[in-house]
């Protein structure tokens, strides 16, 4: 259902600290390090990953170190719409109404071959996460504007034409 990333390491002294690359810009350079506790941390045929939606919350520390802190009372999605060929798409978040994290990722070394967006988001457990969205290039039948509600129990992909009434789709 959600997305997975490799755990990479990091080495100081003794102490080891975990962390993912969330998204990437030119030439391929992550466009976020997530710091992340290794309780959210398990195996995937002999690889530490980290699975999404989970059970954490994102934490800015005042430095503006990004870290994904194990939380039962949270959950965070890492919402992900990938661009058509050569264009690129883009998020609006309507519930919640604001993004923890925004992130891109180029589809070619600089872009050429689209942009997608991304965002991670921290809710309560019981809540929904409501994004409209909309690409561009070459989309090859895929819809090109819809909206889309998480929940603990899966995602709905609900497209539309004329996204001006939201009221009549229900979380």
């Amino acid at each position: 259902m959600g997305r997975v990333y490799p755990v990479k390491t990091k080495q100081v002294g003794e102490a080891r600290f975990l962390y993912i690359e969330v998204g990437c810009r030119e030439y391929f350079r992550p466009h976020k390090v997530v710091w992340v506790t290794p309780k959210l941390v398990t195996k995937d045929r002999d690889t530490d990953v980290v699975k999404f939606p989970a059970r954490a919350r994102v934490v800015t520390t005042e430095k503006g170190t990004i870290k994904l802190v194990a939380d039962e009372n949270y959950t965070t999605y890492d919402i992900f719409v990938p661009c058509g060929y050569r264009g690129e798409s883009h998020i609006e978040l309507l519930h919640p109404a604001d993004a923890v994290i925004e992130y891109v990722q180029y589809e070619s070394e600089r872009g050429s071959l689209g942009i997608s967006k991304g965002l991670l988001v921290t809710v309560r457990n019981e809540e929904p996460v409501k994004v409209k969205y909309t690409r561009t290039g070459r989309l090859y039948g895929a819809p090109s504007t819809g909206l889309r509600v998480y929940t603990v129990s899966g995602v709905e992909d609900v497209p539309v034409d004329d996204l001006s009434d939201l009221d009549d789709v229900k979380a």
